[in-house]
């Protein structure tokens, strides 16, 4: 018996000095990146792209049985006092080391739903593929299955126009915010950490041609 717990205390002691990563979305630069958490009580932010208002609110966290994260954002696009909102939703899913495992994206217009295609990643965040890093890759096919839908519907309004533009730059930034914080346990209840940044492909938001 004594022999057994001396067993097990190494082993704890062994799991406390591994370096663990946990991927982690820092909330408040997302939320500077398109003017802060300022509206609905500090739940969602609002701002402008090509003269049409968009809102976009906190992300829903949820972790994946492989230690990473399932990430959701809720994004309107607010026509006006006498107009039906459109709504949006980015669903973003991160493997324990933060790379995008799959994206997929969604677009409700007066009740009619719009969904991209599920795109999955095949390597890591910071590997390069034909000079876009896999983030970005995932991103673009992700919006360009969203969009080739939108335009199949014969979508004119400009605000519903650049809506998939603008879920893009949400996926960027949130991409850009999403990092690997590295845990060393030194003793009991001392930890040491550092988060990992990184940089993807900047994907801008263009005006829509008329």
């Amino acid at each position: 018996m004594k022999k057994q717990n001396i067993l097990l205390a190494l082993f704890f002691a062994f799991l406390g000095s591994i370096v663990s990563a946990q991927p982690k979305i820092d909330l408040v630069n997302f939320g500077k990146s398109f003017g802060g958490w300022k509206e609905k009580k500090g739940r969602a932010s609002q701002f402008e792209v090509a003269g049409s208002r968009y809102r976009c609110w906190k992300p829903e966290v949820t972790p994946t049985p492989i230690g990473g994260i399932f990430v959701s954002i809720r994004i309107d696009h607010l026509r006006g006092v006498l107009a039906t909102d459109d709504h949006a939703s980015l669903e973003v899913t991160f493997d324990a080391e933060g790379n995008v495992v799959s994206a997929r994206s969604s677009i409700a217009l007066q009740g009619k739903k719009v969904a991209s295609d599920l795109v999955e990643g095949t390597g890591k965040v910071g590997a390069t593929i034909a000079g876009l890093d896999m983030a970005a890759k995932v991103g673009a096919e992700m919006i360009s299955s969203l969009s080739a839908k939108i335009l199949r519907e014969n979508i004119k309004e400009p605000g519903r126009v650049s809506f998939p533009a603008v879920m893009r730059h949400q996926y960027h930034l949130l991409c850009l915010s999403v990092g690997v914080e590295d845990r060393v346990v030194l003793k009991a209840g001392e930890v040491e950490g550092a988060q990992k940044k990184r940089t993807v492909v900047p994907l801008r938001i263009e005006r829509p041609s008329k």
